[in-house]
């Protein structure tokens, strides 16, 4: 073993520290060689072994702009679409981001990918906050319960601060989720059986609307009253009463084969479809009256900003497409690297998340 030779002048010493310290600074300030902490695995409840946790991969890495403050500046408007920039990425998933979902507050965002993991995401650092492993991962298949507290799979419901199971669900591996505006009822529409509501409180059922064949796209109004899902081959939305679990209206899709998203505007006037041959309808909700009829590239998914002034779709080419709520007029088109299955605002609507087939999430917002 080499000997220290306690002859060397101790300023000597002091000096290659500091260089070493200078250098390291000087890397971590550029974002070179970045390594996250290593996430504790998480022991799940043992009567709910359908989902569990696993440490954040070493790999996981986050592209963050010279800029640090994040969130953005202003909202995402049609007055300020013109302003809207790609902030900054992330990267971490190993295959096709399918679903996201910002919490509450805005400062997590969850993402699930084919890649059978759940990630919960930092907004403001852009670190991993925690990995949940699932069976599968399929369109519109998470949510954030309004309060934040909850996040829900179609296999489970999780409590984000513990990161234990709530309740397991005993659902397809493929279905889609929605949380009640109160965060009462979780509803999950499964491809091959019911719609169930799901008592929150309790983990039991408490009610099923006899609906099948359905796909990915289910949504509470806003005042939690209605729940909007879509069914296949027929292609079209029907709006059901949660209460009494009474058929209102069926909004046909018509030119689609089969449908993906649907959406409530935030005033719970609109609803929006998304559907496979690339067209979105708009529908009044009252009337049952298309509004506007949006041809682009609406493959997979479809929200409105939180000001309910542009509906934002998201397809095949590549693209997320933004269109005036007003006058269905696309506004902006935003590029990213792959096709795009899902995009969502934050709830104060300073961002926009889109994510896809190359497997990165992309965070768009107005620079500071």
């Amino acid at each position: 073993m080499r000997r220290v030779s306690v002859g060397k002048p101790f300023t000597q010493t002091i000096s290659l520290i500091n260089r070493a310290a200078a250098v390291l600074l000087v890397l971590l300030l550029v974002g070179c060689g970045s390594v996250e902490p290593a996430t504790p695995t998480t022991t799940m409840a043992t009567s709910a072994p359908v989902a569990t946790t696993t440490p954040v991969p070493a790999t996981v890495t986050v592209v963050l702009p010279t800029r640090t403050n994040v969130p953005a500046l202003a909202v995402i408007s049609v007055d300020t679409i013109d302003q809207v920039e790609r902030l900054y990425t992330l990267s971490g998933h190993r295959d096709k981001v399918t679903s996201l979902a910002f919490s509450r507050d805005g400062s997590l965002i969850a993402s699930a990918s084919m890649d059978k993991t759940i990630k919960l995401w930092d907004v403001a650092s852009g670190q991993v906050v925690h990995t949940f492993s699932i069976r599968a991962a399929c369109v519109n298949n998470i949510a954030f319960s309004p309060d934040g507290r909850l996040l829900a799979s179609s296999e489970a419901i999780w409590d984000v601060e513990t990161k234990q199971i709530v309740h397991a669900l005993e659902q397809s591996e493929c279905a889609a989720v929605a949380f009640s505006p109160d965060g009462s009822t979780l509803a999950v529409a499964n491809s091959d059986g019911p719609i169930r509501l799901w008592d929150v409180a309790s983990g039991q059922v408490v009610r099923t609307l006899d609906e099948r064949n359905l796909s990915h796209g289910i949504e509470f109004s806003p005042d939690g009253t209605r729940l909007a899902v879509h069914r296949e081959p027929n292609a079209m939305v029907k709006l059901w009463d949660v209460q009494s679990g009474q058929l209102l209206r069926t909004f046909p899709q018509i030119t689609e084969n089969y449908l993906h998203g649907v959406a409530f505007s935030p005033d719970g006037q609109l609803l929006a479809s998304a559907g496979s041959a690339g067209t979105t309808l708009v529908w009044d909700v009252a009337t049952g009256q298309v509004l506007h009829t949006l041809r682009g590239n609406s493959c997979w998914d479809v929200t409105f900003s939180p000001d309910g002034s542009l509906v934002s779709t998201s397809g095949c080419d590549r693209a997320v497409m933004l269109w005036d709520v007003a006058n269905g007029r696309l506004v902006r088109t935003l590029n990213q690297g792959g096709e795009v299955m899902a995009v969502v605002f934050s709830p104060d609507g300073t961002l926009l998340a889109s994510a896809g087939y190359d497997q990165q999430i992309y965070l768009w917002g107005i620079p500071r």
